[in-house]
Protein backbone atom coordinates (compact mmCIF):
# COMPACT_ATOMS: atom_id res chain seq x y z
CA UNK A 1 0.00 0.00 0.00
CA UNK A 2 1.25 3.48 -0.90
CA UNK A 3 0.09 6.46 1.14
CA UNK A 4 0.65 10.04 -0.07
CA UNK A 5 2.64 12.26 2.28
CA UNK A 6 1.87 15.92 2.94
CA UNK A 7 4.81 17.84 4.39
CA UNK A 8 3.96 21.53 4.13
CA UNK A 9 4.38 24.74 6.10
CA UNK A 10 1.48 26.60 4.46
CA UNK A 11 -2.12 25.63 5.15
CA UNK A 12 -3.15 26.76 1.67
CA UNK A 13 -0.82 24.17 0.12
CA UNK A 14 -2.22 21.51 2.43
CA UNK A 15 -5.80 22.32 1.42
CA UNK A 16 -4.89 22.20 -2.28
CA UNK A 17 -3.26 18.79 -1.89
CA UNK A 18 -6.20 17.45 0.11
CA UNK A 19 -8.57 18.59 -2.63
CA UNK A 20 -6.48 16.74 -5.22
CA UNK A 21 -6.51 13.59 -3.08
CA UNK A 22 -10.30 13.78 -2.78
CA UNK A 23 -10.56 14.06 -6.56
CA UNK A 24 -8.38 10.95 -6.83
CA UNK A 25 -10.61 9.19 -4.27
CA UNK A 26 -7.64 8.59 -1.96
CA UNK A 27 -8.77 7.39 1.45
CA UNK A 28 -5.60 7.78 3.52
CA UNK A 29 -2.99 10.52 3.95
CA UNK A 30 0.22 10.76 5.96
CA UNK A 31 1.18 14.13 7.49
CA UNK A 32 4.80 14.80 8.40
CA UNK A 33 4.80 17.19 11.38
CA UNK A 34 8.03 19.04 12.14
CA UNK A 35 8.85 21.63 14.82
CA UNK A 36 12.13 22.88 13.34
CA UNK A 37 14.01 21.49 16.35
CA UNK A 38 14.44 17.78 15.67
CA UNK A 39 15.10 18.54 11.99
CA UNK A 40 14.87 21.61 9.77
CA UNK A 41 11.29 20.75 8.87
CA UNK A 42 8.85 23.33 10.23
CA UNK A 43 5.40 22.25 9.11
CA UNK A 44 1.81 23.08 9.85
CA UNK A 45 0.64 21.77 13.22
CA UNK A 46 -2.15 19.22 13.76
CA UNK A 47 -4.27 22.04 15.20
CA UNK A 48 -4.03 23.87 11.85
CA UNK A 49 -5.98 21.04 10.26
CA UNK A 50 -9.10 22.18 12.07
CA UNK A 51 -9.53 24.56 9.13
CA UNK A 52 -9.07 21.89 6.46
CA UNK A 53 -11.68 19.61 4.90
CA UNK A 54 -10.44 16.12 5.71
CA UNK A 55 -13.71 14.42 4.81
CA UNK A 56 -13.57 10.72 5.69
CA UNK A 57 -9.85 10.43 4.98
CA UNK A 58 -7.86 8.33 7.43
CA UNK A 59 -4.88 10.21 8.81
CA UNK A 60 -1.41 9.27 9.97
CA UNK A 61 0.66 11.80 11.90
CA UNK A 62 4.41 11.25 11.75
CA UNK A 63 5.98 13.35 14.50
CA UNK A 64 9.44 14.59 13.54
CA UNK A 65 9.62 16.72 16.67
CA UNK A 66 11.77 17.30 19.73
CA UNK A 67 9.45 15.54 22.22
CA UNK A 68 6.75 13.44 20.53
CA UNK A 69 4.90 12.83 23.82
CA UNK A 70 4.08 16.55 24.04
CA UNK A 71 2.23 16.42 20.71
CA UNK A 72 -0.12 13.51 21.36
CA UNK A 73 -3.03 15.51 22.77
CA UNK A 74 -3.03 17.99 19.88
CA UNK A 75 -2.86 15.16 17.34
CA UNK A 76 -5.65 13.24 19.07
CA UNK A 77 -8.12 16.11 18.65
CA UNK A 78 -8.02 15.52 14.87
CA UNK A 79 -8.91 11.83 15.44
CA UNK A 80 -6.17 10.28 13.32
CA UNK A 81 -5.88 6.58 12.55
CA UNK A 82 -2.25 6.46 13.76
CA UNK A 83 0.31 8.63 15.54
CA UNK A 84 3.94 7.69 14.87
CA UNK A 85 6.86 9.25 16.74
CA UNK A 86 10.62 9.26 16.12
CA UNK A 87 12.37 7.37 18.91
CA UNK A 88 15.52 9.52 18.78
CA UNK A 89 13.93 12.28 20.90
CA UNK A 90 11.52 10.07 22.81
CA UNK A 91 11.88 9.59 26.54
CA UNK A 92 10.04 6.30 26.93
CA UNK A 93 8.86 4.20 24.01
CA UNK A 94 6.31 2.15 25.95
CA UNK A 95 5.00 5.29 27.66
CA UNK A 96 4.51 6.97 24.28
CA UNK A 97 2.55 4.01 22.92
CA UNK A 98 0.46 3.71 26.09
CA UNK A 99 -0.50 7.40 26.02
CA UNK A 100 -1.67 7.14 22.41
CA UNK A 101 -3.65 4.03 23.26
CA UNK A 102 -5.39 5.97 26.05
CA UNK A 103 -6.89 8.13 23.30
CA UNK A 104 -8.14 5.06 21.40
CA UNK A 105 -5.61 5.62 18.61
CA UNK A 106 -3.00 3.28 17.15
CA UNK A 107 0.57 4.20 18.07
CA UNK A 108 3.76 3.64 16.12
CA UNK A 109 7.49 4.20 16.38
CA UNK A 110 9.86 5.59 13.74
CA UNK A 111 13.62 5.23 13.25
CA UNK A 112 15.93 7.52 11.30
CA UNK A 113 18.15 6.00 8.62
CA UNK A 114 21.12 5.96 10.98
CA UNK A 115 19.26 4.48 13.96
CA UNK A 116 19.64 0.69 14.28
CA UNK A 117 16.61 -1.46 15.00
CA UNK A 118 18.33 -2.58 18.21
CA UNK A 119 17.37 0.85 19.62
CA UNK A 120 13.79 -0.40 19.84
CA UNK A 121 13.04 -1.53 23.37
CA UNK A 122 12.38 -5.27 23.39
CA UNK A 123 8.93 -5.00 24.98
CA UNK A 124 7.61 -2.56 22.36
CA UNK A 125 7.83 -5.16 19.61
CA UNK A 126 4.74 -6.89 20.99
CA UNK A 127 2.89 -3.64 21.76
CA UNK A 128 3.62 -1.54 18.68
CA UNK A 129 1.28 -1.88 15.67
CA UNK A 130 3.50 -0.09 13.12
CA UNK A 131 7.19 0.69 12.85
CA UNK A 132 8.32 3.30 10.34
CA UNK A 133 11.82 3.16 8.86
CA UNK A 134 13.17 6.29 7.21
CA UNK A 135 14.99 5.81 3.91
CA UNK A 136 16.10 9.46 3.66
CA UNK A 137 17.38 11.97 6.25
CA UNK A 138 14.65 12.98 8.69
CA UNK A 139 12.62 16.02 7.64
CA UNK A 140 13.80 16.10 4.03
CA UNK A 141 12.06 15.58 0.71
CA UNK A 142 13.28 14.65 -2.75
CA UNK A 143 16.32 12.72 -1.52
CA UNK A 144 17.48 9.47 -3.09
CA UNK A 145 16.29 6.24 -1.47
CA UNK A 146 19.02 5.04 0.89
CA UNK A 147 19.39 1.28 0.41
CA UNK A 148 20.78 0.92 3.94
CA UNK A 149 17.13 0.66 4.92
CA UNK A 150 16.75 -2.71 3.18
CA UNK A 151 18.85 -4.79 5.62
CA UNK A 152 17.12 -2.91 8.45
CA UNK A 153 13.74 -4.06 7.12
CA UNK A 154 14.99 -7.65 6.94
CA UNK A 155 16.46 -7.49 10.45
CA UNK A 156 13.27 -6.00 11.85
CA UNK A 157 11.15 -8.66 10.15
CA UNK A 158 13.06 -11.37 11.99
CA UNK A 159 11.85 -9.89 15.29
CA UNK A 160 8.58 -8.13 14.50
CA UNK A 161 5.27 -9.22 12.98
CA UNK A 162 3.45 -5.86 12.76
CA UNK A 163 3.25 -3.34 9.92
CA UNK A 164 6.57 -2.04 8.57
CA UNK A 165 6.24 1.32 6.83
CA UNK A 166 9.08 2.77 4.73
CA UNK A 167 9.24 6.54 4.28
CA UNK A 168 11.44 8.47 1.89
CA UNK A 169 12.67 8.15 -1.68
CA UNK A 170 9.74 5.95 -2.63
CA UNK A 171 8.97 5.45 -6.30
CA UNK A 172 7.77 2.36 -8.16
CA UNK A 173 11.24 0.78 -8.23
CA UNK A 174 12.20 1.47 -4.61
CA UNK A 175 8.75 0.44 -3.39
CA UNK A 176 9.31 -2.97 -4.97
CA UNK A 177 12.70 -3.27 -3.23
CA UNK A 178 11.15 -2.35 0.13
CA UNK A 179 8.32 -4.87 -0.24
CA UNK A 180 10.72 -7.62 -1.30
CA UNK A 181 12.76 -6.90 1.87
CA UNK A 182 9.62 -7.28 4.01
CA UNK A 183 7.93 -3.87 4.17
CA UNK A 184 4.13 -3.91 4.24
CA UNK A 185 3.49 -0.30 3.20
CA UNK A 186 5.23 2.92 2.21
CA UNK A 187 4.72 6.66 2.15
CA UNK A 188 5.46 8.67 -1.00
CA UNK A 189 5.96 12.42 -1.09
CA UNK A 190 7.88 13.81 -4.09
CA UNK A 191 7.05 10.92 -6.44
CA UNK A 192 3.36 11.10 -5.56
CA UNK A 193 3.05 14.80 -6.22
CA UNK A 194 5.00 14.45 -9.47
CA UNK A 195 2.23 12.10 -10.58
CA UNK A 196 4.14 8.82 -10.46
CA UNK A 197 1.42 7.39 -8.21
CA UNK A 198 -2.21 8.24 -8.80
CA UNK A 199 -3.89 5.54 -6.77
CA UNK A 200 -2.80 3.27 -3.93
Amino acid sequence: MITPIIMESELGEVKAKLELLREQQIEQVHFDIGDGLFSELLSITPADLGGADLGKMQIDFHLLVDDPMEWIRECATVKPKRIIGQIERMGEQMGFLAEIENWGITGGLALGIGTPVTELEREVLDKCKVILLMAVPVGTSGNKFDERVLPKIRELRRRYAGAVLVDGGINKETYKLAVEAGASEAGANSAWWRGEWTRK
